[in-house]
């Protein structure tokens, strides 16, 4: 275990941190079980019968491969080292060693289910030095990153990595998962949190419990860091809320006696017909760690001042597994202000009495009553209450009557700008604080514009391009066209990957939000061919993937409810309905057809006569059983060729005899508009276009004709 990845100097708590430290120690020992095992997380000791067997520590990597395979004949599901395998074996006959270990990893994950995890280190410190990089990561760490949504510019507090320790290249291409090992003291050197999550300059990655849980349980967990910079990790057992550094406070399950332990001696030693040793780790995660006598990785715990630092790996999977989780610092303070409240004003009227000895008794009746319930129902409970707040009620009640004020004071501006600062340019906040028009809790339903965008193929890009270029791009590509959504005064809903997510018309309401929303689409499909134009002149810095990129945008007007989803003081202004899934499923349709931008008749006949728009088709969504005619956006009425509108009417005329089961003179039609297709939209490279969509079905229909009864709807089979 190491205790490289350093915060920075930024306080951790709002509240002295000596007293909720002790009250933490103090609590975590009161209310441990003593009786508590965990059988579905086991030990495997590196201890002292283990190193009478394989020798001084470390061991050669032909140590590990009978103990692996041991392990995989006796079931276990996960194993996971306390090791990091950094220096390759030098002294060696024959075949090597690490190549013999990472057979035997390979061999390990050959079963279904069943993973090994290796761990490494980011040695860092927080610093100011504009000029302190880390070392590029192996390519392999990025194959297990944390899937993150961040709602504004404010993720976790960044670490800056100084020096790395990485597994060999033979482990590492092995398959084994990778995480990172490093855990950090508090000031009094104890340790009470551990880093579930490190943010390495905006990418985020697993430790090792948190690893061992994703492999153990198969979740996927999701990192959401919202615009206020909370940060949730959402596992199926419930949700972490993590501190600005990725850490949460360790919900102790139990001393080393709490958990299973066999020697690794005693594993490699058994027949493999073991039936002990089955029932002992057959499905089980297994830990590799050292608890022999003078190991130097023991850490000083609020538990045990001597812990071995497996155990805290051990009880930290234990926490996650079992779904004993803290809840959020939003509902532990609530509590927190309901006791200061109680205790503040009963010492109000106690005081009254004008005795001493009274008020000393209340004080003292007061403490004792709230550490009780502490003990028997909010520590339990996951409730993490500030006890320093509820044993100085007075003074906190001052400071707290103060922040009351100072809020009051400032209430409607500072609302607007924490609820919707990362939604829609300062602008627009401006103006709904003039207006004094404040969306609710709850929503509001109006006729807005939804709009979605994608990139083409994009998960071709990760195939071609490093973490560090994806990065670049990504970010060069969002802000241009982030840029032209807000000064078309939309609102972004979110980023989801290479996707934006936005509508128009809330929370300021606009009655021309279609028509925005076109002109953003033009605009950004004119911004994007700049942006390739620019990439090809970069030469050979990217590859033709990005000199080709394309994006899809789905758009509809409809009625829709947006708002403010969570509490007052912490929310996230959202959209939802109908009107929002047929933009999304419309972006979706665009492939099919090989168009870019692509519009519902809704929002067709609300942006007005200054664009000009392609009737595609007539199509029924699944869920739904009204059809929707769909246009294909092609541009400013002023800006487009005469070839383009000449495509746009001889199509159409096609359109009119396929849906009349015209066919042959149909066919002829989109068999001449196919030639235009190419000529009108050089460049593109599309594989299919409408012309080609109707050819296909006017020969199929040709072939075998519709029902009597068809309509000339096309129901998309995707959802």
């Amino acid at each position: 275990m190491n205790s490289g990845l350093a915060p920075s100097t930024k306080k951790q708590l709002t509240y002295p941190s000596y007293f909720e430290n002790y009250f933490y120690d103090h609590r975590m020992n009161v209310v441990l079980d003593e009786e508590f095992r965990e059988n579905r997380i086991v030990l495997a000791a590196i201890d002292e019968i283990s190193l009478k067997k394989f020798g001084r520590f470390p061991w050669s990597r032909n140590s590990w491969v009978p103990i692996l395979n041991k392990l995989k004949i006796f079931g276990a599901k996960v194993v996971v080292f306390d090791v990091v395998f950094s220096e390759k074996e030098r002294f060696f006959k024959g075949r090597s060693p690490d190549e013999k270990f990472a057979e035997a990893i390979k061999s390990f994950q050959s079963i279904e289910g069943n993973s090994v995890i290796i761990p490494y280190s980011l040695s860092s410190m927080h610093t100011n030095d504009d000029e302190v990089s880390f070392k590029e990561l192996p390519s392999d760490l990025f194959n297990f990153m944390l899937e993150v949504k961040q709602d504004g510019p404010q993720g976790l507090e960044e670490h800056r990595v100084m020096s790395t320790t990485y597994p060999i290249k033979e482990v590492i291409n092995s398959s084994a998962s990778l995480a990172y090992i490093d855990i950090k003291e508090d000031p009094d050197g104890i340790f009470r949190k551990y880093p579930l999550v490190a943010n390495v300059e905006s990418l985020y990655f697993n430790s090792l419990a948190l690893m061992a849980y994703t492999k153990y349980t198969g979740d996927n967990p999701k990192l959401s860091i919202a615009a206020s910079g909370d940060a949730t990790l959402s596992l199926k057992t419930g949700d972490v809320f993590l501190n600005y550094n990725g850490e949460s406070r360790v919900n102790w399950a139990g001393r080393t006696s709490a958990f299973p332990r066999i020697s690794l001696a005693t594993i490699v030693e058994r027949e493999d017909d073991n039936e002990s040793l089955k029932k002992l780790l057959n499905g089980k995660v297994v830990f590799i760690g050292s608890t022999a006598f003078g190991a130097h990785d023991l850490r000083h715990s609020p538990i045990d001042a001597k812990l071995p630092g497996v155990y805290y790996h051990m009880n930290v999977l234990q926490m996650l597994v079992s779904g004993r989780l803290y809840k959020s610092i939003d509902d532990a303070f609530l509590w927190s202000w309901s006791i200061l409240l109680v205790g503040y004003l009963g010492f109000v009227l106690i005081s009254l009495l004008k005795n001493a000895v009274v008020d000393a008794s209340y004080i003292a009746g007061y403490c004792f009553l709230v550490f009780i319930s502490d003990v028997l129902y909010f520590i339990p409970n996951g409730y993490e209450i500030a006890m320093f707040f509820a044993f100085f009620p007075v003074v906190l009640a001052y400071i707290l009557d103060s922040a009351i004020s100072f809020y009051l004071a400032n209430k409607d501006r500072t609302f607007l700008k924490q609820a919707f600062g990362n939604y829609i340019s300062p602008e627009l906040i401006d103006m709904m604080y003039d207006s004094g028009h404040l969306p609710e809790l709850g929503g509001e339903s109006h006729n807005l514009t939804a709009y979605f965008t994608d990139i083409q193929s994009f998960s071709t890009f990760s195939e071609k391009l490093t973490a560090k270029q994806l990065v670049e791009l990504l970010n060069e590509y969002l802000t241009e066209m982030t840029d032209i959504l807000l000064e078309e005064h939309g609102t972004l809903d979110k980023y989801e990957g290479d996707a934006i997510i936005a509508f128009f018309g809330a929370p300021v309401i606009f009655e021309d939000h279609a028509a925005r929303a076109c002109r953003v689409a033009i605009r950004m499909q004119d911004v994007l061919g700049d942006l390739r134009e620019k990439w090809i002149s970069e030469g050979d810095k990217w590859p033709e993937v990005v000199k080709q990129m394309r994006m899809r945008i789905g758009i509809n007007s409809g009625e829709i409810v947006t708002g403010n989803m969570g509490s007052r003081d912490r929310m996230n202004y959202t959209m939802m309905g109908d009107s929002v899934n047929l933009a999304a499923r419309l972006e979706e349709a665009a492939k099919q057809y090989g168009i870019y931008s692509y519009i519902s008749q809704v929002t067709k006949d609300s942006a007005g006569p200054e664009f000009i728009t392609r009737e595609i088709d007539t199509i029924r969504v699944v869920g739904k059983s009204e059809p929707v005619t769909t246009y294909e956006l092609l541009g400013l009425a002023n800006d487009l060729s005469p070839d383009i509108i000449k495509l746009k009417e001889s199509f159409e005329k096609g359109l009119k005899l396929y849906k009349n089961q015209e066919w042959d003179k149909a066919l002829k039609i989109f068999q001449e508009t196919e030639k235009e297709e190419e000529r009108c939209f050089p460049g593109i490279n599309r594989k299919t276009n409408p012309s080609k969509v109707y050819i296909e079905r006017s020969k199929a229909f040709k072939k075998s004709p519709p029902p009597d009864d068809w309509d000339g709807v096309y129901t998309l089979t995707d959802k």
